[in-house]
C-alpha cells in the first residue's frame, strides 16, 4: 500500500494526458488560423514559417514539429478556412440571381485576391493545387445549386462557371478598375446572357 504522504499519481496521469492533447490541438488551431490568415493577406510566396510561428505565438520548430513542412502548414491552413467561405457562399438564396450574386461578390470581396494569387502557383505548391481544385469544384457546385435551371446541361453549366469566376471578377474589378456595382452587373448580364441563350 502507497503511504499517504507519497501521494498516488496514478489517477491523475490521464488528465495530464488530455490537457496535454488539448494544449497541443490548441496551438496546432492558432498556427493553422495564422497559416490561413496569411494566406489570404498576402499570399502563398510571401508568407514565411517565421511569420506564421509569430502570428501563432510558436517557434518555427513547433510549426514544423506539428506539420513537417511549410506545404503542410499550408493544407491546414486552408483546411481550417475552407469551412468558412463554403458557408458564406451557401447563404446565397436559390431563386434569386442578383441576391446570389450579391452574395458571391461578398465572397470574391474577402477572399477573391487570395484565390487568385493560389490559383498562378499550383504547378509550385501540392497544396496550392489542392485548394485550386477545391475551389474549382465548389464553385461549379455552387453554380449549378444557385444558376443553374434544373435542366440545364453541361455546357450551360461551364458557361455559368465561365461567367462568374474568381478570374472575371480580377480582371473586372482589379485590372479594369470597376466598381464593385459595376462588376455585379456586368457578371449578372453574362449569366443572364447564357441562360437566354440556352432557352432558345
Amino acid at each position: 500500500m502507497k503511504s499517504g504522504s507519497g501521494g498516488d499519481t496514478t489517477a491523475t496521469r490521464p488528465y495530464t494526458m488530455r490537457a496535454r492533447a488539448a494544449a497541443a490541438e490548441r496551438t496546432a488551431e492558432r498556427i493553422a488560423i495564422a497559416a490561413f490568415d496569411l494566406w489570404r493577406d498576402v499570399g502563398l510566396d510571401e508568407m514565411p514559417l517565421q511569420q506564421v510561428a509569430e502570428r501563432a505565438g510558436v517557434t518555427v520548430q513547433t510549426v514544423l514539429r506539428r506539420f513537417g513542412s511549410k506545404d503542410g502548414v499550408i493544407q491546414a491552413g486552408f483546411e481550417y478556412g475552407a469551412n468558412a467561405v463554403v458557408v458564406q457562399r451557401a447563404t446565397a438564396p436559390h431563386d434569386d440571381l442578383r441576391g446570389a450574386l450579391d452574395v458571391l461578390l461578398d465572397h470574391y470581396e474577402e477572399w477573391g485576391d487570395a484565390a487568385v494569387r493560389t490559383v498562378a502557383l499550383e504547378d509550385r505548391y501540392p497544396a496550392a493545387a489542392t485548394i485550386g481544385r477545391f475551389g474549382r469544384a465548389a464553385h461549379r457546385e455552387w453554380c449549378e445549386y444557385h444558376l443553374a435551371p434544373p435542366d440545364h446541361d453541361d455546357t450551360l453549366l461551364d458557361a455559368l462557371v465561365a461567367a462568374t469566376d474568381a478570374c472575371v471578377w480580377k480582371l473586372l474589378r482589379r485590372d479594369l478598375g470597376r466598381s464593385r456595382e459595376q462588376t455585379q452587373a456586368v457578371m449578372e448580364r453574362l449569366v443572364l446572357g447564357a441562360l437566354g441563350t440556352s432557352q432558345t
